[in-house]
């Protein structure tokens, strides 16, 4: 089994994160997954490094016997806004399957594992990934397999807050919460109860 080369990116904001629970939307095995959003000037060395795996590897193809390569599409790009015009910014997609590794490492700002810790987007993150060349139908490329996460600011669930609305505090209504009575804290349905987290 070939060792990849590993490396750790710079710290950048997290698009689409699945870190502390696998994604099962469009595989049934479970995906760990990430985007990472970097400015160009600190996304170029990832960049480089990314573009010299893959240089080395499609000359050992080369030097096989293999005439034509056809290139997969890179696990980089730039980022595009809603409008899809191009932001400045470049994104890296990070994955790896659940089934093996059931779990990603998750560590704080100074090192320290956490656990049962919801990783939101927004998040700012470090990665450490391996780059992993691979020959398939689609073609001859590279994948950036999600290792292990470092948070240097934790966002959780800020979507569904005020202030992950972009509303402040402000002088006005408030609103005051009435004591439920026991017949109503009766009538919520259970599955409600369970979709607390998102």
């Amino acid at each position: 089994m070939n060792k990849h080369t590993t490396m750790t990116t710079p710290a950048g904001v997290a698009k689409w994160a699945w870190i502390s629970k696998a994604d099962t939307k469009f595989n049934s095995d479970g995906e760990f997954k990430v985007t990472l959003v970097l400015d160009q000037d600190t996304a170029t060395p990832v960049i480089n490094k990314i573009e010299k795996e893959l240089d080395t590897f499609y000359k050992g193809l080369k030097a096989q016997g293999k005439k034509k390569i056809k290139e997969a599409v890179r696990p980089y790009g730039e980022e595009v806004d809603d409008e899809g015009d191009p932001t400045g910014n470049v994104e890296f997609r990070f994955k790896s399957k659940q089934k093996f590794k059931p779990r990603i490492p998750v560590f704080d700002s100074k090192g320290k594992p956490l656990t049962d810790v919801e990783v939101w987007a927004g998040s700012k993150i470090k990665v450490n990934t391996a780059l992993a060349p691979y020959e398939a139908p689609i073609g001859a490329g590279l994948s950036m397999r999600l290792n292990a996460v470092q948070v240097i600011d934790l966002v959780q669930g800020s979507s569904g807050t005020a202030e992950g609305f972009g509303f402040d505090e402000e002088d006005g209504y408030v609103h005051e919460d009435e004591e439920p009575s026991m017949e109503e804290e009766a009538e919520v349905p259970e599955e409600l109860e369970e979709e607390g987290d998102f």
